[in-house]
């Protein structure tokens, strides 16, 4: 498990008899689908449950689910617990680094999905930057992939900002509300990730 305080949120291991309902209705949902690059959304059902759980847990290289941080219940005395003011953590949404087709390879493709709940909380930042960091400091990843629709800007601009450049375009590839548009290819590489490490170490230094 791995808490982000700044953020108010944790990344912990997919748990398939709790999180299945929740990834299943994140999937299904139109409005957070409509600029994936997923396909179409339709109602999966159970037999969509159990491909996602299998997709999970054959080529997920690393699959986090994200929740809220919540305080433990106050004790206000050894024999009691007020529970009046505990919440369950909620869940968030999921990020993914998917496994290549040859680990030797040492390349993953990344994806993240927020419900809509938590879009504009800079949560999608601090997942994508810890999931990036993890990556190259602790599974020896030398290069992540990722795959956005045309008029997602505010992903594209995230993605920018950490560290992923612009390598190509799949010309009119998706279908989004009756029209085609372009899928961009873009990437980080381990080169990439070190040297905004070492820029971000001389700012610091020359502040």
């Amino acid at each position: 498990m791995f808490e982000l305080p700044t953020a108010g949120i944790r990344l912990r291991a997919f748990r398939p008899l709790v999180d299945l309902e929740y990834i299943s209705s994140l999937l299904e949902d139109a409005e957070v689908n409509r600029l994936s690059t997923r396909g179409f959304t339709v109602p999966q059902g159970e037999r969509g449950k159990q491909r996602y759980r299998e997709d999970i847990e054959k080529h997920a290289e690393m699959f986090c689910v994200a929740e809220t941080i919540t305080q433990p219940p106050v004790i206000e005395s050894t024999e009691m617990l007020n529970l009046n003011n505990w919440k369950e953590p909620e869940f968030v949404g999921f990020s993914v680094l998917w496994e290549g087709s040859e680990r030797g390879m040492r390349h993953s493709t990344f994806s993240i999905i927020l419900a809509r709940k938590f879009w504009g909380r800079g949560y999608g930042k601090e997942i994508t930057r810890f999931m990036v960091d993890y990556a190259f400091r602790n599974l020896n990843m030398h290069r992540i992939s990722l795959e956005v629709v045309e008029g997602n800007d505010r992903a594209i601009r995230l993605y920018q900002d950490c560290g992923f450049l612009l390598e190509g375009r799949q010309r009119k590839s998706h279908w989004v509300d009756g029209g085609w548009r372009d899928v961009f290819q873009m990437g980080i590489l381990i080169d990439d990730w070190i040297s905004a490490k070492d820029s971000d170490t001389s700012d610091d230094n020359s502040a």
